[in-house]
């Protein structure tokens, strides 16, 4: 775990300086305002949506938990408003993705001047290089060359528990006992969820195991669960990137030599290009996944296990 933000990594997205000057101006004003913590609780802030249902499943009842990047929304190019900087101000504990998935919320945390600890919820995982599921090296600039989208396998999302509960802990050591209870019931589900995933996987038959998605966000979950990724339609980590005419023909007929039998897409993100490619191969198109953030209310995707069983059952049900 890491607690200091001279840890997080450089070479993320600035937000212009006079932005945060007006922004910084609004969050002293407002500190102490409607944004403030629940009386007895630790106030928590996270990035995604991914990372806000892990630490209410550790935290429980102890804790008011915050996300900063919305359910539905694209953390790779979000831009934070005044409302948001106060989450941050009134912190007591700031939880950030890192791998350079949510870069921009190193400016934020400076201009609020939080004095909340700062944990990076990916520490300890070993990220897979862009070059082992992707095919077009040069388009990943935005993340370097590690994938972001760790959560994608459980065992990665277990880590990420691991590191929220030690957080909230240090945060908060009276309530250490709830946190530990919590995050052992909630690893013990995480297990649960990763043997139905392989069980479901193995449903599909195996020269069928192959998709093509929107951007290369699942890299993991191929990695992890035995698919094989044909191609994405945009060539990059990041969901901002577009493809180019070559990338997009190659793709097409990548699709149609290997027999790939449908075009997944994110609900967050426009189908029409995958609409578009799909009618060329003469594939169907899938365009209700779940991939950087969760899902909102009611959509069987707002929390994470949720999330990863509703795109497995999507994927299966087309694939199989």
């Amino acid at each position: 775990m890491s607690g200091a933000r001279g840890m997080r990594r450089i070479g993320m997205r600035i937000i212009p300086a006079l932005v945060l000057l007006v922004i910084g101006s609004v969050v002293l004003a407002a500190c102490g305002g409607e944004e403030s913590n629940a009386p007895g609780k630790l106030n928590v802030v996270t990035t995604t949506t991914i990372i806000a249902d892990m630490a209410r499943n550790v935290g429980g009842e102890h804790v008011d938990v915050q996300s900063i990047v919305p359910a539905n929304a694209d953390p790779h190019s979000y831009e934070p408003t005044p409302r948001e900087m106060r989450f941050v101000a009134n912190a007591d504990v700031v939880i950030e993705h890192g791998l350079d998935l949510d870069a921009w919320v190193s400016d934020m945390i400076d201009a609020s001047e939080t004095n909340a600890p700062v944990t990076i919820v990916t520490d300890g995982i070993t990220p897979l290089a862009a070059a082992e599921h992707d095919h077009d090296d040069e388009a990943n600039h935005d993340h370097g060359h590690n994938d972001p989208h760790v959560w994608f396998d459980v065992a990665n999302a277990k880590i990420m528990v691991a590191n929220i509960r030690d957080a909230l802990i240090a945060a908060d050591p009276d309530n250490s006992a709830a946190y530990e209870a919590n995050a052992d019931t909630y690893l013990a589900e995480l297990d649960d969820l990763d043997g139905w995933i392989r069980e479901q996987i193995a449903t599909i038959p195996e020269d069928q195991r192959k998709i093509v998605t929107n951007h290369d966000a699942f890299g993991y979950y191929v990695h992890a669960y035995g698919l094989t990724l044909i191609g994405t339609i945009i060539p990059s980590l990041d969901s901002q990137s577009q493809p180019s005419a070559r990338d997009t023909a190659a793709l097409i007929d990548a699709i149609k030599e290997s027999g790939v039998k449908a075009i997944f897409t994110e609900a967050a993100l426009n189908p029409a290009l995958a609409n578009q490619i799909a009618n060329n191969a003469g594939v169907s198109v899938v365009s209700d996944l779940y991939g950087d953030s969760l899902g909102p209310d009611g959509s069987g995707a707002d929390t994470y296990i949720g999330m990863m069983r509703t795109d497995t059952t999507r994927i299966v049900e087309a694939l199989r």
